[in-house]
């Protein structure tokens, strides 16, 4: 901790992840070599064991021909013990006494052997194990001598000290240590590259999110990457994008707005200043206060339809979600705008694509709300009564409403633009009402598409996904 701070070091990505393969390659390396270790030791002393008995399984053979022990001290059994068997060993009678041993001044003849598996060797089972003798660690192997008849007459035991054995473990260790500490540097400089490579994309990442925070949208990430960073880098980029196109409409929208709320703001103020200073006198003045009052209407019908696009496209607790038939809201939205129909003297025409059943299947509904589904629809059909000659047709399916008209159509060059927000047609209001409309679609999960229809006019079709589709359940939120 940093005393002047009182704060903790900074460690970056790249140091923790390089001590962390340092910590992990430490405790691999450990583990290994323990176990190497065990394992030699373990193999050394099952292989001396075995040693010793082929050893005394030749001094074993050579009594089976006798038919009892030699005397102690006999010169001859010390010679053949001392020629035969390179490790230390002992013949006992079936008392326990020494006859004879190649270590006539550690195994005295005369003496009684202490080993603590002699009575069993005696009985006439060998015996192997890890015997401690005066300080001296040795491994201990036991074998019955029988005569030519098969009784036991004596024991057999050989000994050899784990000093040497331990000696051949610590020259293999050394060398193991050697390569272990060898291929532990190369793996810790592959373990610096790998995290090198991991901790620069990360690097980058974090610049970027830097440089978004500051409105740069410049800034490369390793999209070509085939590995999860390179996922998160797409997914980046893809989000600074989104936010890149947000920022554009959203200045667009000001601007937009700035300009459209102008308008009208500059008409009452011209003619309340006007009024007020009395240039416009009875019937002008009449007429002033007449503008002053639909231009307030105005402006207040595009605030009011702007804090609604604001909720429609950021609240997700303004949409009551149920499944519903999307003809029921089409005819619904048919009814409730043919008082304008009959204001603009022209006719509202409905029908439905397929015909309901009863027993209503999945298909047969959608996932959405009634009322926000209600007020896209009418902003279609008020859009599509402006630009009709006389005519507005609409036709319900389970998934898709087609409002067509018999205008003029639309221009080519107007397409692209048609739900951007305040952009008004000829015959446009405020503007924001295919956005609206468009926005709620979205909300569903669904599409809002406009074409010129063949015959005439323009075909929009607002469309949502069945409620059997994933995809509607999805886009509703809980």
């Amino acid at each position: 901790m940093d005393k002047k701070t009182g704060a903790f070091p900074r460690i970056s990505l790249g140091q923790r992840i390089t001590i962390s393969y340092f910590i992990l390659l430490l405790l691999a390396f450990l583990i290994a070599g323990g176990s190497f270790n065990t394992l030699t030791r373990q193999f050394l002393i099952r292989e001396t064991k075995e040693n010793l008995r082929e050893q005394g399984n030749v001094i074993v053979t050579m009594f089976k021909r006798t038919s009892a022990l030699p005397e102690q001290n006999e010169l001859r059994t010390g010679r053949v013990l001392a020629n035969l068997v390179d490790a230390e060993s002992v013949i006992i009678d079936n008392k326990g006494v020494i006859i004879a041993s190649n270590r006539p001044r550690r195994f005295p003849a005369g003496d009684v052997l202490v080993y603590p598996r002699m009575k069993t060797v005696l009985g006439g089972s060998e015996e192997s194990d890890l015997w401690t003798d005066r300080d001296r660690d040795m491994v201990a192997v036991g074998l019955p001598l029988r005569n030519r008849e098969g009784a036991v007459m004596g024991g057999l035991f050989l000994f050899s000290q784990l000093e040497g054995i331990d000696t051949m473990g610590r020259q293999i260790n050394r060398a193991l240590f050697k390569g272990l500490l060898l291929s532990g540097l190369i793996a810790l400089v592959i373990g610096v590259f790998l995290s090198r490579s991991i901790s620069r994309p990360a690097r980058n990442l974090s610049a970027a999110a830097l440089a978004l925070a500051r409105r740069r949208y410049d800034t490369e990430l390793p999209v070509d990457r085939a590995d999860e960073l390179g996922e998160v880098a797409r997914s980046f980029a893809l989000m600074r994008d989104r936010i890149q196109r947000y920022d554009e409409t959203q200045r667009a929208f000001l601007q937009t707005a700035s300009h459209e709320l102008k308008t009208p703001l500059m008409s009452i103020q011209g003619y309340a200043e006007g009024i007020k200073d009395g240039v416009f006198e009875g019937e002008e003045a009449e007429k002033g206060l007449d503008t002053i009052i639909a231009e307030s209407q105005r402006l207040k019908g595009i605030v009011d339809e702007m804090i609604l696009l604001s909720k429609l496209e950021s609240l997700d607790g303004l949409y009551r979600f149920q499944p519903l038939m999307l003809s029921e809201v089409a005819r619904e939205g048919v009814d409730k705008i043919q008082g304008l129909a009959l204001e603009l003297g022209k006719s509202l025409h409905f029908s439905t694509g397929s015909h309901p059943s009863s027993d209503l299947l999945p298909v047969d509904l959608v996932f959405g709300d009634r009322e926000k589904l209600l007020q896209a629809l009418i902003n279609l059909l008020s859009n599509a009564l402006r630009h009709a000659k006389g005519h507005v047709y609409v036709t319900a399916s389970p998934d898709c409403i087609q409002v067509l008209d018999d205008g003029a159509g639309i221009e080519p060059q107007e397409l692209p633009r048609l739900f951007q927000r305040f952009y008004k047609g000829k015959r446009g209001d405020t503007g924001l009402g295919l956005s609206i409309a468009l926005a709620i679609a979205e909300k569903h999960g669904g599409t809002i598409t406009v074409t010129n229809a063949p015959m005439g006019g323009a075909l929009f079709e607002l469309r949502l996904p069945p409620l059997h589709n994933s995809a509607a359940n999805s886009a509703a939120p809980a």
